[in-house]
């Protein structure tokens, strides 16, 4: 499961679900352009760019539920900031995956 179902449906109650659909959107505009640039950051192995990209990811996956993908974008951001290189490639991999059934099952919730 990539939705916390929990934190999903506070969030719907609180703000509704128009709004909620409304940072969806947003979510996904943003990411998208996002996830270009982190591949790019980590093949120019930039591991300023690859820690700042995953925070400001796992931070807009967290505010909307998206807590397992959030967990590997925290994982990029802490071994990017150790200078931890080598296993960024696998976890963007695991990222994108994850992104994708994040996506997909968001859309059949909101």
């Amino acid at each position: 499961m990539s939705v916390d179902h929990a934190q999903l449906k506070s969030l719907m109650d609180i703000i509704g679900r128009d709004t909620l659909s409304r940072v969806k959107q947003s979510y996904f505009n943003d990411s998208q352009a996002k996830l270009v640039s982190l591949k790019t950051a980590i093949e120019e192995h930039d591991l300023y760019q690859v820690e700042q990209l995953s925070h400001s990811l796992k931070s807009s996956s967290s505010n909307l539920a998206l807590s397992t993908l959030a967990s590997v974008f925290a994982h990029m951001e802490s071994d990017a900031s150790q200078g931890q290189a080598e296993n960024l490639s696998n976890l963007y991999q695991s990222a994108v995956d994850e992104y994708g059934q994040a996506i997909a099952e968001l859309d059949t919730l909101i």
